[in-house]
């Protein structure tokens, strides 16, 4: 089992330099950074899935049947800008509250949490057809969570049969229950629950995936010895920490502990060919930190965080969010959203603080900038990472390499509040020609004015080397393709 306590001092030993560079936003620059980046060309290594950039939403947000909806246009459009190919993920703590409307049977009363809004509640058909046109319009396909705590393992099935034949081949997997490290003593008592369900799912030809813990890697390294065989993926979730603890320079230092943690469920995940998802995942629980979670250094976050555990070999991350109602009410909160401004601020308001998408039906929905530092690593997809030798000069730089055909892409994310850099990159072909997109905001900590967009070219000299700027607080990516 991973030691928390390591992983306390790697965070603290991580966030060092990046405090002394920061210092706040206010500090004077430091001089330039000169960065190298060496790309390997010749040494492959995991090949990117199309389903990287995934998205994760409460069952509760199915209580609005307008939501994922086909008639739902601007969120069709932006789920189809972020990964024509993505996985929605439905679960969350309100699919431990939810119940199937068409079921029959007898259910045992449903806890109350106390002191909040977490109610049971009852999925009706119409959300179900509604979800599958959604499903359809965007390409997407659907992880589903059904109620592991009420101990109804018929009424599991009925739900999931209903979401098979509203969704059709859509459906990847049935999960069983969400974080149940949370309410079961440990894995046995875990497993004993979960596997009556597993049973009645896979008898009724439902596919199955799990565990769909929290913060238990040794939890899905046991799943994956125990269940392996008949999984579709292996899953778990990732928080930084809690929304308190959130700032700006502990979420850009990273996360070399939890990396470490990945490693060991990725070899368990090989062994049995299974791949890895972060079926839930996102920068602080509790919601996310109001000035960290949505702002642009969310986006240059996100980018790094995705393409390390890509190169790690996870499949896909799904970043959670949706309305504030709903994720509040996961958490036992009520929420108030109402909030004066012009209609961007009243999107914000509408919607998780960590949410990489604003908004809701009644407001139309926006890109949050998290959002856009997915769709830089979403340009990895399909392509297979390349190993590298950074050094980064002294400033908190991060870079990632692949190749797609011909093409060599590479991500350089300058996380530094103070220090400006300046990157070459080699391993090109001579004379390779570059196109470049970039990542940027005016600060770490802006709300608005954020872009990931084409911003020039970059040509590699007869040496295969290509010198790029990186300004403070910004990320690049380029591709090269051989000259004729």
């Amino acid at each position: 089992m991973f030691d928390p306590r390591r992983r306390q001092l790697l965070k603290a030993a991580a966030l060092l330099p990046l405090a002394a560079a920061t210092g706040g936003f206010a500090r004077a620059a430091a001089a330039p950074a000169e960065a190298r980046f060496a790309m390997q060309p010749d040494r492959p290594g995991r090949a990117v899935s199309p389903t990287l950039a995934s998205l994760s939403y409460e069952t509760l947000q199915l209580a609005d049947p307008a939501f994922f909806s086909p008639d739902n246009r601007e969120l069709v459009r932006l789920f189809r800008a972020l990964n024509p190919q993505g996985v929605l993920r439905i679960g969350g703590n309100t699919s431990d509250y939810a119940s199937w409307s068409g079921y029959r049977g007898a259910l045992p009363p449903q806890p109350v949490h106390e002191g909040g809004p977490q109610r049971p509640f009852a999925l009706q058909p119409q959300a179900l057809e509604a979800l599958a046109g959604f499903l359809r319009a965007t390409g997407w396909t659907l992880v589903f969570g059904v109620n592991l705590k009420i101990g109804v393992p018929a009424m599991a099935v009925e739900l999931a049969r209903a979401v098979r034949q509203a969704v059709g081949d859509r459906l990847l997997a049935i999960q069983i229950g969400n974080e149940a490290n949370n309410y079961e003593a440990d894995y046995a008592a875990f497993d004993a629950a979960w596997t009556p369900y597993a049973q009645a799912l896979r008898a009724a030809g439902l596919p199955v995936a799990g565990p769909d813990t929290g913060a238990n890697t040794d939890w899905v390294i046991e799943h994956a010895r125990r269940h392996g065989d008949a999984s579709v993926f292996l899953s778990r979730h990732y928080y930084r920490d809690a929304a308190p603890k959130g700032s700006i320079p502990d979420l850009l230092s990273g996360d070399a502990g939890f990396y470490a943690e990945v490693e060991r469920i990725v070899r368990a995940a090989d062994a049995r060919g299974l791949p890895l998802r972060l079926t839930e995942a996102n920068s602080y629980y509790f919601g996310g930190r109001d000035g960290v979670s949505n702002v642009f250094a969310s986006a240059l976050w996100g980018a790094d965080f995705m393409l390390a555990l890509a190169q790690r070999g996870v499949a896909g991350i799904h970043f959670h969010g949706g309305t504030l109602r709903s994720v509040e009410a996961s958490l036992g909160r009520a929420a108030n959203a109402a909030v004066a401004g012009d209609l961007q601020d009243r999107r914000d308001a509408a919607a998780s603080r960590y949410s990489a998408i604003a908004g809701d039906v009644a407001l139309g929905f926006q890109p949050r900038p998290l959002y856009h530092g997915l769709q830089l690593a979403q340009r990895f997809a399909g392509a297979r990472m390349l190993s590298g030798r950074l050094d980064a000069g002294g400033a908190n730089l991060t870079a990632y390499a692949a190749r797609r055909g011909d093409a060599l892409q590479a991500a350089l994310l300058n996380k530094d509040a103070a220090r400006d850099a300046a990157v070459t990159v080699s391993g090109l072909p001579a004379g390779a020609a570059g196109r470049v997109m970039r990542l940027r905001a005016d600060a770490l900590d802006s709300r608005r004015g954020v872009s990931f967009a084409e911003d020039g070219t970059a040509t590699a000299d007869a040496h295969g080397r290509c010198r790029l700027a990186l300004p403070r607080g910004s990320a690049a990516w380029v591709e090269w393709n051989r000259t004729a």
